[in-house]
Formats: structure tokens, C-alpha cells, sequence
């Protein structure tokens, strides 16, 4: 079976290859060249250059796991391989290791993120489970044989932006089976293939299975992938996940100083939607007293500059980072850390979802609503747009672009809190799909 899988992948990769137009396999030869003679400190002392401006995203100590120049030795045992880039798609991944864990306690799951704060997500899953931790390795030649030679995955699972060609080439010379999840033709997966579609159509051909979210997917696609690819359409993974860690020293520090006082939750907010958002809550404070803001940045990075734009509005703002907790008589606090999403989300009666306005690309929608929390988004994003369009029609998610009509939205939440919303017990009925997924790529491994 695995050299039947063997010869027909090769086959259609190599007829790919050859449909090609000269510019895109010359493009792609010139990538295998460059990224085979980047000499590997060079990497190394560029991601230590970018760890001191985004320490969220690369760490100077951690820099050699970047050309897979730190490796633990490997337990015995069958590797899983998963790839993503950040807490989003890990979320998605996450909810994917709980069911391949139920259905096979024995694996062991290498998680590999491109981004330093992606890897708490893991690390609560970690104390049941053979969970190891690394960053991406680049996608030089090198990095990525010594990475896969070491590991030797039986399967690797990738988010929709992580086919990588070295990545890739090499796993199916070593004929490892290759799952991508969570996939939308209509967001990352089309906008990267369809940019040079025979060489997207080269890079879909290493697909054993494709998960795809996005309505009208599976027949896309079939116009991609391998006759013999196993092509899913499922909701989001992200939709299957379990809820948010809440922290209980935490949340006993905002009650403390917050009490029961209403709590507004914008989550992963821009700096361009800061202005909409307190202009919202000024105008929704009129009609419920107490009422707090809670903001919190998509990266901490962008904290700064937050904060300068709520002082231009007359709002001088605690933040988590540095004043630790808001005062009793704050009514906006900027929280500015990572790993207490949860807690926010407890303590709120609604979220904001961040990147909704002005064309942004939108935050997972599902981690307010496993809170039972009901959502405000500026709009249906265009990347996410399965995702929220779904929440809008139970009633889950209410739309709405300006302060006045945020307001409004937050005032009406705000007075229904205590009503029975039928959508939650519709979302709960659509849970628990990815153990189909989960048992069709155990199929996979070797």
C-alpha cells in the first residue's frame, strides 16, 4: 500500500512538475538553490536581530531550533508532525491532538509553531500527553532533512499556510503522508496557491488529505489535489476546541478591584478600531452604569501604541504590564499579556472580536463563544467568513461598524445577558466532528 501511495504521488508530482510554465519551475529551482546556500548563521543572528522588536514571535535563546540545530532525541514511538503559525491556527491543532490522543494514546505529537506564543497553547495538553515543543525550522535544504531525518515522522499535519517546497519535497522523498486542515479557498489556502496555479497545483499534489471549512471547498478542492487525496469539508477546527483556560488567581485579582461591574471585552483589538471602541463604550456608559472596557491587543507589541491612542481621547490607561490591574474607578484597562484570554472572557458579558473593521481579517470567533459569550464583529471578514456568517445566523454574532451602532449592540447584550439564547444549543450540536477527521488521518500514518 505504501509504495502503491509512493508511485502515484510521484507520478503526479512529477506531471505537475512538467506542466508547469518555465518561469515557475525556474522560480521554484531558484528557491531550492538560495535556500540550499544561506549559510545557517546567518538565519541564526537574523532571528536573534528580530527577537529584541518581536519577542512574541522569536526568542534569541531558542534561535538554533530555527535551523534545527537543537534536537531532542526522539522517543520511541510514532511521531506526528504539526505544523501552524500562530495561537489561531494552533487552537485549531490543538482541538485535532485531543481526538488523535483519544483514539491512540500512544502517539507522540511533535508540535512545531512559528511564533514564540503560540507554544503555551500546548502546554497544558503537554502534562497528559507526549507533547514535544520546538520552533518552525526555516525552510532551508539543511535545516529541513537534518529536522526530518532526525524525527522520522509516520504523518505530518499542516495549517493552510505552512506548504513549505523544501518542506514538502522532502517529506515525500522519505514518503511521509502530508494532511493540510482547516483550509479555505476563500482566505490563505487560495490567495497562496492561486497566485501561480500550476505551481500550487505541484504544491497540493503532495496532499494525501485536505480539510477544508469554507462552503463551496471540497469541490475546489478536487480541482487541485490528487485524485486519491481524502478532501474533507467540516466546519472549523477551531469550533471543536475546549474552552480557555481562566486562571483563578487571575480572576480573583479583577473581581477584586471590578467586583461585578459590567465588563465589555474587546479581543484582539487593532490600533486602528481603539478610537471606534472607546467612543462605543462612552456612549453605551450612558445607559449602563459601571460599565467597563476591556482591551486587549492582538500582540503585546502593539500595547504602546494603544495606549497612546486612548490618551489622545483623554483616557490615560492601566495596563496589565505595567500597573498589574486596573484601579476601582478605571473604567478601560489595556491587557497587555498573553495566556489570560480566558479570564477576560469570564469576567465579560460580550466580546468585540478584533480586526473586524476597516477590511481587517478577523480573530477566532469560537473562543468567546465556548464562554457562552455572545460576539460584536464590525463585519463578516472576508478570511473567516464561513465562521461568523454561521455565528450570525444563530444569533451568536451581531454586526455592526460604528460607535453608535456598537452601542447599541452592547446595550442590548447587555440587557438580554440573562435570557436563554437558542443558538448556543445549536453550536453544541455541530461539536464533535473532528473525531472523523482525527480517525481518517490516523489511516495515514505509517
Amino acid at each position: 500500500m505504501a509504495g502503491q501511495r509512493k508511485e502515484n504521488i510521484n507520478r503526479v508530482v512529477k506531471a505537475r512538475w512538467k506542466a508547469m510554465r518555465f518561469r515557475e519551475r525556474l522560480l521554484l529551482r531558484v528557491y531550492f538553490l538560495l535556500t540550499w546556500a544561506l549559510p545557517e548563521w546567518l538565519i541564526v543572528s537574523l532571528v536573534k536581530r528580530r527577537a529584541k522588536t518581536h519577542p512574541s514571535e522569536e526568542s534569541a535563546e531558542r534561535a538554533r531550533e530555527r535551523i534545527a540545530g537543537v534536537l531532542p532525541a526522539r522517543p520511541d514511538g510514532r511521531v506526528v508532525w504539526l505544523q501552524s503559525i500562530g495561537p489561531g491556527d494552533s487552537a485549531a491543532n490543538l482541538a485535532l491532538m485531543e481526538k488523535l490522543h483519544e483514539l491512540d494514546p500512544d502517539l507522540v505529537f511533535l508540535v512545531t509553531t512559528r511564533t514564540v506564543a503560540a507554544q503555551g497553547i500546548f502546554r497544558k495538553f503537554a502534562e497528559r500527553a507526549q507533547v514535544l515543543l520546538l520552533l518552525t525550522p526555516h525552510d532551508g535544504r539543511r535545516a529541513v532533512v537534518r529536522f526530518v531525518k532526525h524525527w522520522r515522522p509516520s504523518l505530518a499535519v499542516f495549517g493552510e499556510s505552512e506548504l513549505w517546497p523544501n518542506t514538502i519535497d522532502i517529506l515525500r522523498r522519505r514518503n511521509v503522508p502530508m494532511t493540510l486542515v482547516n483550509g479555505q479557498f476563500n482566505g490563505r489556502l487560495g490567495r497562496s496557491i492561486g497566485k501561480l496555479p500550476a505551481l500550487g497545483r505541484w504544491v497540493m499534489a503532495h496532499l494525501d488529505l485536505l480539510h477544508v471549512f469554507s462552503a463551496g471547498g471540497e469541490a475546489e478542492a478536487k480541482k487541485w489535489t490528487r485524485e486519491d487525496c481524502d478532501v474533507i469539508y467540516a466546519p472549523n477546527l477551531k469550533l471543536d476546541a475546549d474552552q480557555l483556560q481562566v486562571k483563578p488567581d487571575v480572576l480573583k485579582d479583577i473581581r477584586a478591584v471590578w467586583g461585578d461591574s459590567p465588563v465589555f471585552f474587546g479581543a484582539s483589538v487593532a490600533e486602528n478600531e481603539i478610537e471606534t471602541l472607546i467612543r462605543a463604550h462612552d456612549i453605551a456608559a450612558a445607559k449602563i452604569p459601571g460599565l467597563k472596557l476591556l482591551l486587549a491587543p492582538r500582540w503585546k507589541e502593539e500595547a504602546a501604541a494603544i495606549h497612546a491612542v486612548a490618551k489622545g481621547l483623554g483616557h490615560d490607561l492601566p495596563r496589565r504590564s505595567h500597573e498589574g490591574m486596573p484601579g476601582a474607578t478605571d473604567t478601560i484597562f489595556l491587557a497587555d499579556s498573553y495566556g489570560e484570554f480566558g479570564v477576560w472572557l469570564e469576567i465579560c458579558f460580550a466580546a468585540f472580536m478584533g480586526h473586524t473593521l476597516f477590511g481587517g481579517v478577523g480573530h477566532n470567533p469560537y473562543e468567546p463563544i465556548l464562554h457562552q459569550r455572545q460576539i460584536v464583529s464590525g463585519a463578516i471578514p472576508a478570511f473567516l467568513a464561513t465562521d461568523y456568517q454561521y455565528l450570525a445566523d444563530i444569533g451568536l454574532c451581531h454586526v455592526a461598524d460604528t460607535p453608535e451602532k456598537i452601542a447599541v449592540e452592547v446595550d442590548k447584550l447587555w440587557r438580554g445577558r440573562e435570557l436563554p439564547t437558542t443558538g448556543f444549543e445549536e453550536f453544541v450540536k455541530m461539536r464533535g466532528f473532528s473525531t472523523d477527521i482525527a480517525r481518517r488521518i490516523l489511516v495515514l500514518a505509517r
